[in-house]
């Protein structure tokens, strides 16, 4: 009686948690009561397994391509800010080479500044190795300026005293102790505007005035415009943060007012629009990009398009950084890639919904093309460029633009990689080029072309007075100065042979002066060995140069080449080399080179009988000078 008084109220009262408790123990004596067909079994579990399975799958997937895109796009980016960087150094370092030369020279007494035609060819000779040089210039503490152009190629002399800005500029190179680059100024004699690189002259301690040589800012401009057409993107060089100084598009900027007054525009003046907003970026997704402590990066919205700019400060140009950057267009160069992988991720759950069927064939086919990406990126960064597979083409179009996009960037790296490769066989980098616009090989030349070949004195008895280690490491330095003066000169090393050269000029490379050209070379060569040492030693040398038709080609095995040339001008170029022995001279030329050198200081030595040759030759002296 007292146990049915205790229930009876909670009977009549039930509390909610007792309402759930007797739903779900309804619903499982229903289920428990229930038998389920297989296939809807099937369905409903396999479409729960498939769904985890392929989130998870499609989550790795994306993140890993997010991971390698996001890293390639980093390493893109850091290596066009590198090569834009290279450019301005390969334009601008051989400029601070030549004047210290130039500085040294003047100060060991080598260059005799009151010797006028000495001079002359000594500063011309200087413009030649370096043809992003404009002109040059030295004027002395009394001002008294000299100053030698390319084009047109003359020698001026004036007297400057009477120029307050040039006596400013030699008391500050008074007190100057190194060579420094100046802000950009306009030029009147060259008609645009320049940087200025000026040296400090002393003599024995003594200053005597400045040296100074002007580079075009053409000269910075013309590589950009280069990489514009190849990558698409946009380079620029900022002096100052404000002024630009370079830019793939500078040929066709125009002041408003005189070129005296605005020697370079600023980055609201020069009229492009997203250059102008780089110091004043949005706060937005950088395309990708990571932070990178080698790079600095921003971007900013226009006209609905975002451009991402990338840039590096570099101090060693003077006073005052530049920056050297680029910019791109997110939609010209490809959509986001984040954009790309979510609309991927969208469509992935979308047809998981519709179908389990249809969502492991789509799932498929959305994750396969990103892991062919992720694929190929991971065998670049594990081996190089030669393992990436190409990656194939995509029906959806933002996975096929990024396959595009990848497969394209293998092509242009591995030009650059073949650029390398192919000058690893043939040194000038205009060989190399005629390489590629070839597929690769050179096609065999038979021209007139002149045969320079060097040999060093006395290499046998100095081999054995040195030893074989010293020797070596002798000819390295040997070598470098000498092939530096041949490609200057638009010479091309085709052999070595022990401590000989063997060298042309007009073949494989088209050139004119080619004599002239040889000449020069010569002379400079013979006046390296005799002003500097190497491996420790004083060494000499002799030079013979004939001029007559050869014949020029790649032979050899497949993958092992050797680029040769054949004619009558190179055995008769060994002869006279060997002839300077006897008649204790330098350069000896031939009669036929002798014609083609309307200015050279020759002295013919006679007709003489050459070896192999059943007439004799006329033999010329060519003087070497100081």
């Amino acid at each position: 009686m007292n146990r049915a008084q205790s229930i009876e109220p909670a009977a009549h009262a039930p509390t909610v948690q007792s309402a759930r408790s007797n739903i779900l123990g309804g619903v499982a004596r229903l289920l428990a009561g229930r038998r389920f067909p297989a296939a809807t079994v099937a369905v409903l579990g396999l479409g729960l397994l498939v769904a985890i399975s392929v989130g998870v799958v499609l989550s790795i997937g994306v993140g890993s391509a997010t991971a390698n895109t996001r890293a390639l796009l980093q390493a893109q980016g850091e290596a066009l800010i590198d090569f834009i960087e290279l450019r301005v150094d390969a334009r601008l370092t051989p400029v601070m080479s030549q004047a210290r030369w130039v500085a040294q020279a003047i100060e060991r007494g080598e260059v005799d500044l009151d010797a006028a035609q000495t001079l002359d060819a000594f500063m011309f000779g200087a413009l030649a190795g370096t043809p992003q040089v404009a002109g040059i210039a030295i004027v002395e503490t009394s001002g008294r300026s000299r100053r030698w152009s390319r084009a047109p190629r003359q020698m001026i002399d004036e007297n400057w005293s009477d120029r307050p800005d040039v006596v400013q500029w030699l008391e500050v190179g008074r007190t100057q102790q190194e060579p420094a680059w100046r802000s950009p100024f306009w030029t009147q004699t060259l008609n645009t505007t320049v940087v200025l690189y000026d040296t400090p002259l002393r003599i024995a301690g003594r200053y005597i005035g400045m040296l100074g040589q002007v580079v075009p800012i053409s000269e910075l401009s013309g590589p950009l415009e280069l990489i514009k057409q190849r990558t698409g993107m946009v380079p620029f060089i900022l002096y100052d943060k404000k002024i630009v100084l370079a830019h793939a598009s500078f040929s066709s900027w125009r002041p408003e007012r005189t070129a005296h007054e605005v020697p370079l525009p600023t980055l609201q003046d020069f009229g492009d629009r997203v250059l102008a907003r780089i110091w004043n970026p949005d706060q937005a997704d950088l395309f990708m990009l990571r932070e990178s402590e080698r790079i600095d990066t921003g971007g900013a919205e226009i006209d609905d398009a975002y451009h991402v700019y990338l840039y590096r400060d570099i101090a060693r140009y003077g006073a005052v950084p530049w920056t050297v950057g680029a910019y791109l267009n997110t939609q010209v160069q490809g959509s986001s890639e984040l954009k790309r992988l979510n609309k991927a991720l969208a469509a992935g759950g979308i047809v998981l919904v519709l179908s389990v069927i249809c969502a492991a064939y789509a799932g498929k086919r959305f994750s396969a093309p990103i892991e062919r990406l992720s694929a190929a990126a991971r065998a670049v960064l594990a081996s190089g460029l030669e393992a990436a597979p190409a990656v194939a083409r995509s029906r959806i179009r933002e996975l096929d633009d990024a396959a595009k996009s990848f497969n394209a960037m293998v092509a242009g790296l591995r030009d650059r990689a073949l650029i390398r490769e192919t000058l690893g066989r043939f040194v000038p980098e205009k060989v190399a080029q005629a390489l590629l616009a070839d597929g690769g090989t050179l096609n065999v030349q038979h021209t007139q072309a002149t045969v320079l070949f060097c040999d060093l004195e006395g290499f046998t008895a100095l081999t054995e007075a040195v030893g074989p280690t010293a020797i070596v490491a002798l000819l390295n330095e040997y070598f470098e100065d000498m092939v530096s003066i041949l490609e200057a000169h638009n010479g091309v090393v085709t052999q070595f042979q022990g401590d000989a050269i063997l060298a042309t000029f007009n073949v494989p490379l088209a050139d004119e002066c080619h004599a002239v050209n040889a000449a020069r070379a010569a002379v400079q060569m013979q006046q390296a060995v005799r002003c500097n040492l190497y491996g420790g030693q004083r060494i000499a040398s002799r030079i013979g140069l004939d001029t007559g038709p050869l014949v020029a080609g790649a032979v050899g095995a497949r993958g092992r080449l050797s680029y040769t040339v054949h004619g009558d001008a190179v055995n008769l170029a060994a002869r006279l080399e060997a002839l300077n022995k006897e008649l204790g001279t330098r350069i000896l030329v031939s009669q036929n080179t002798a014609l083609l050198l309307a200015d050279a200081e020759l002295r013919s030595v006679g007709r003489i009988n050459v070896r192999g040759r059943q007439q004799a030759v006329e033999v010329f002296e060519l003087a070497v000078g100081r």
